[in-house]
């Protein structure tokens, strides 16, 4: 169990690395195309996606469109901010995690989306981290488009063009109480320190 806990991370490390690549190429091409217009006017998650020309990309010779489908199919929230804190990206379980459609996500910024106004300034300190090239990973409070409040495990990581100038972040999110509930059933507890609020 804990080697496939193991296998999980790193598969979700390569597939964020993976991921800052193509937002990176898709941010290029966004701009080129109307300064992002089409991320914000998309109505359908990963349609953004297939504005990009159909070349094959990767050593696997994956598709654009593939590269689609696998961030909507990943098992955890996925979100990329612009420098402005403006959603661009939002993917399946986005919309299944916090409730807002991409098309309702996409364009408004991330902290009239997702956080109390109570955590405003918590989260402009991990974004203003993030932008100085630091990752984040962390507990850290939202509220769904019910009202629910609830707290997530997020992992907020820079996002770079090829030139290596700052473009945004990403961040990766999860449900906080079913991952204690998935790493407390498992034999390999001690392993973890999740501490009860």
């Amino acid at each position: 169990m804990e080697e496939e806990l193991r296998r999980k991370l790193r598969a979700l490390e390569e597939g964020q690395a993976e991921l800052r690549r193509e937002v990176s190429r898709l941010m290029r091409t966004t701009e080129r195309r109307d300064a992002g217009a089409q991320w914000r006017q998309s109505a359908r998650p990963g349609a953004a996606f297939r504005t990009a020309a159909p070349s094959l990309l990767g050593r696997a010779g994956l598709s654009r469109r593939h590269h689609a489908m696998i961030l909507q199919s990943l098992g955890q929230a996925v979100h990329v901010l612009d420098l402005q804190g403006k959603v661009l990206y939002w993917n399946r379980q986005a919309e299944h995690l916090y409730g807002y459609s991409a098309s309702e996500a996409i364009g408004r910024n991330i902290a009239d989306l997702l956080v109390d106004p109570r955590d405003t300034l918590a989260l402009g300190a991990i974004i203003k981290d993030v932008f100085t090239g630091k990752c984040w990973r962390g507990k850290f409070p939202v509220i769904k488009k019910s009202g629910e409040r609830f707290s997530v495990f997020a992992d907020g990581t820079p996002l770079y063009d090829d030139d290596g100038t700052l473009v945004g972040l990403i961040c990766l999110s999860a449900n906080l109480r079913i991952l204690r509930e998935l790493i407390r059933s498992s034999p390999f507890v001690g392993h973890w320190n999740f501490t009860e609020e």
